[in-house]
């Protein structure tokens, strides 16, 4: 209450004093806090949301991935070819060159790949690459990947999640960590400072080859210093230090709106999103999830439409929830369930059928930014009886916390896998081993190796319709970010679905 008072009297004050003009626009130049910086920014050994946010800005991948369409698009690439099941033939551009001067070619294709495919390098995500069998150099501008298997999510691998990185540069690295201080990549910018405590300078790399699905940058030079408190953060908008912050209270945003110097934008929708789980190792205590109708209850006691509300205020009109644990514009996703309409009455119902008409105690666990979120759930689920508590922890407990039957419901937000196929998914929810059934190692693994695209789709709703049947999780509603910016500051292509937080390289000037 204090932060409003002092966000709503910041305000006033500034009005009062006029309107300053905003120089940044005319410096070219955006200024744009952030949590938290890093010391280092390479995705293949520190991956984390620092890298998703900053590797689109800062390197390509070969290929690009249309939603629209449904087609991939070339990137790094002229064309491809893929004579069969085993073989991708990949033509690549030979006007690109990386931020170092490096020109790009084969030889940063096959030194990539064979990096990445290295038993003797260690990966958090190498599994994402041991599909691959080989990689040849065809011509200077040609190579030839080689599958061990059938994958459907090849290409997809090669769209999202693999920058090229310059052989000659990475490659002479004794200790490849050294790299991801002083990055180099083809993308769209550069970086020039990368310092955990003081942040990121980018500028705009002049020699970047823009793509279908990558176009030109905009803005000359991103100045991303951390601002973490939010009093700070709000001094430094209305002090025109700043050009736009992300996730501040709803109140706060709409102060700042109302005082007619900023506006509230929500990012572009993503994948990403918001789901609630029942994990079958806590139904030993907390016995009345063990039955499927008490599950069903409480997804039909949660209006997400109020939870919408709650969550954006007036930014949610307009917004629809999330039907499904994944986006129909990912290749191979499936569903035909959806969740239950809200309906107390209804849940009301089948607490009394389960033997549970005066409801029971129960927890709600989650994160810290989703407090807001549990707390509106608390309260429908008491109007059906239920009394709900809810229980903060931090993310890196969450596992070891479902693991050992102290979750009994879960609210989680989760990126959606940053690609656009379902496999991510996939994982996510049926083979995080948060719910013991059988039935998901054979509705699973056809969903790896079928390649047809409308097959796999059928076989992928069979598996998420179960998630939906037995009630084991439910999707919520989107997960968004609120941006409060300055009138001159906006974001390319706002209403194209992302597949993940957006990069700095997103934003233009109005």
């Amino acid at each position: 209450m204090r932060k409003t008072r002092f966000t709503l009297l910041a305000v006033s004050v500034v009005c009062m004093m006029g309107t300053p003009s905003f120089a940044q626009k005319s410096k070219d130049t955006l200024r744009y806090p952030i949590d938290d910086a890093e010391s280092t920014l390479d995705r293949y050994v520190a991956p984390g949301s620092f890298a998703n946010q900053w590797e689109p800005a800062i390197f390509d991948n070969l290929i690009g991935f249309d939603p629209k369409s449904g087609k991939f698009t070339p990137q790094l690439v002229k064309s491809w070819t893929q004579p069969d099941s085993l073989t991708y033939e990949i033509e690549l551009r030979d006007d690109v060159k990386f931020h170092n001067g490096e020109k790009f070619d084969a030889d940063d294709v096959v030194y990539t790949l064979n990096y990445l495919i290295d038993p003797k390098v260690k990966l958090r995500y190498k599994p994402s690459w041991t599909w691959i069998k080989s990689i040849e150099k065809l011509s200077p501008h040609k190579v030839r990947i080689n599958a061990k298997e059938p994958n459907p999510d090849g290409l997809m691998w090669l769209a999202f999640g693999t920058p090229m990185y310059p052989d000659e540069l990475h490659g002479g690295l004794a200790d490849k960590q050294a790299f991801g201080p002083r990055p180099v990549g083809t993308g769209p910018y550069r970086i020039t400072k990368l310092d955990k405590n003081t942040g990121v300078i980018a500028e705009k790399y002049t020699g970047f080859v823009a793509g279908p699905m990558k176009p030109a940058p905009q803005i000359g030079k991103i100045v991303a210093e951390p601002i973490s408190d939010v009093g700070s953060l709000v001094a430094n908008l209305l002090t025109d230090q700043v050009d736009l912050a992300v996730n501040l209270p709803m109140d706060q945003a709409l102060s700042l709106r109302d005082s007619g110097r900023f506006d509230i934008t929500l990012s572009p929708p993503r994948l990403g999103y918001i789901y609630m789980q029942f994990p079958t190792a806590a139904w030993s205590l907390a016995k009345p999830l063990a039955d499927v109708r008490v599950r069903t209850a409480i997804a039909k006691a949660v209006d997400r439409k109020i939870l919408l509300q709650a969550v954006y205020g007036p930014l949610a009109e307009g917004l629809m929830s999330t039907e499904g644990l994944c986006s129909k514009e990912q290749l191979g996703c499936g569903y035909t369930k959806m969740v239950p309409d809200y309906d107390p009455a209804g849940a009301r119902k089948l607490l009394t059928e389960a033997g549970y008409p005066n409801g029971f105690e129960i927890s709600i666990s989650g994160y810290r930014d989703n407090t807001a979120h549990m707390t509106a759930i608390s309260g429908m689920l008491r109007e059906v009886g239920i009394k709900a508590s809810v229980k903060i922890h931090h993310s890196t407990q969450r596992l070891k916390m479902i693991q050992e039957g102290k979750v009994e419901i879960g609210y989680y937000g989760w990126s959606g896998g940053n690609m656009f196929t379902v496999s991510p998914q996939v994982v996510r929810h049926l083979q995080a081993g948060e719910y013991e059934d059988p039935e998901f190692v054979k509705l699973v693994d056809p969903i790896f190796t079928t390649m047809d695209d409308a097959e796999r789709r059928k076989l992928a709703a069979r598996a998420f319709d179960r998630l939906h049947d037995m009630a084991y999780t439910y999707p919520m509603i989107t997960n968004r970010e609120i941006f409060v910016h300055t009138k001159e500051v906006g974001i390319r292509a706002p209403n194209d679905l992302r597949p993940m937080i957006i990069s700095p390289a997103e934003f233009v000037w109005k």
